[in-house]
């Protein structure tokens, strides 16, 4: 009796291990998506907590400063603002390779987005021109155990539909995935960021098309508060959920382009975190919002510092019981 209790303990241990392996794959060698879940190399799930930062307009563009500031709100994912042309001088590899390391080497998970085709549709291959770039496919390979890959910034304004949306992305993710890149491919709503329908309606499709189905979906609710704002955000969360599309909230603030009022971000956070959805807040602050100087989670003289948090920055990243010190766990990075 005493040998046939140990060998079934032994064959219960056994399978939880192998259950445990095929829900999270530890064994992939980079970031993987599982349904709606995310995982990091070592099979532990990731739930994004975190912010964005326009380092790209910064006068520190490799965070060595702003970085480790940031990490001390506990974020576990940094969405790094970048652009896939070189006017300013900064968008270099040696410079992209530097933030993505200083945002690992910080206990955050990497997640470089290209801005230049905000709002613009006709501008999607030239951001794929970036990544796939042979100079930057080195620096992103480099990196790609713990990369995400933020395709391109709210490509594409209200008027783009479904089918372009899916042939559009699916040429993108083609040619990514050419370059043997095999990191999750971050694709966000058309419509600025806001059209969660569309991701709703081609998300599993582009998941079926993707040869590794290893791509992350983001909606920007700037949903400005009307009488069904709130559930909105709940219905919208949870179709979602219930598609087991891998879904994350890239931005939010509390107030709108023109600082317009207002944005129910509490319930952003509290759906976020009982779905398990990751969610990034906009921004951090050491690059002022022109859309909204209210934006900014850091001002006055402490700007892009951790002790600048005020306001709803101080909020979200610190204080209330949904914020990113108090929800945010940190899955090993390397």
């Amino acid at each position: 009796m005493i040998k046939n209790s140990i060998l079934i303990t032994i064959l219960s241990v056994w399978l939880s291990a192998c259950i445990s392996t095929q829900t999270s794959d530890p064994s992939s060698d980079v970031i993987r998506v599982n349904g709606k879940n995310i995982y990091t190399v070592f099979g532990e799930q990731l739930v994004m907590r975190g912010v964005n930062e326009m380092f790209i307009w910064s006068d520190d563009t490799t965070g060595e400063i702003t970085i480790p500031q940031i990490a001390k709100t506990g974020s576990n994912t940094l969405r790094i603002v970048w652009l896939s042309n070189n006017e300013n001088g900064k968008a270099t590899p040696e410079n992209l390779d530097r933030i993505i390391q200083n945002t690992a080497d910080n206990g955050m998970f990497p997640m470089p987005e290209l801005h230049g085709a905000t709002g613009k549709w006709e501008k999607l291959n030239e951001q794929v021109d970036y990544w796939t770039d042979s100079a930057i496919v080195a620096v992103l390979k480099k990196h790609e155990s713990y990369l995400l890959l933020n395709i391109a910034n709210e490509c594409g304004d209200h008027g783009i539909d479904a089918e372009t949306f899916t042939e559009g992305y699916k040429h993108a993710i083609d040619r990514i995935r050419a370059t043997g890149l095999r990191c999750p491919l971050v694709i966000d709503a058309s419509g600025w960021g806001q059209d969660l329908e569309i991701l709703l309606a081609t998300g599993p499709k582009l998941l079926a098309h993707d040869p590794l189905q290893n791509l992350i979906f983001s909606v920007h609710m700037w949903w400005v508060s009307d009488d069904g704002s709130t559930q909105r955000i709940v219905e919208g969360i949870e179709r979602s959920v219930a598609l087991d599309l891998p879904i994350i909230v890239g931005e939010f603030a509390p107030m709108g382009v023109g600082c317009a009022r207002s944005i129910d971000y509490e319930t952003i956070m509290e759906q976020c975190e009982k779905h398990q959805i990751g969610w990034l807040a906009w921004s951090w602050g050491k690059v002022r919002n022109g859309d909204c100087p209210e934006m900014d989670m850091t001002q006055g003289e402490h700007r892009g510092m951790f002790e600048g948090l005020t306001d709803w920055g101080l909020e979200v990243a610190v204080t209330h019981p949904f914020s990113i010190q108090n929800t945010a766990a940190k899955p090993r990075i390397k």
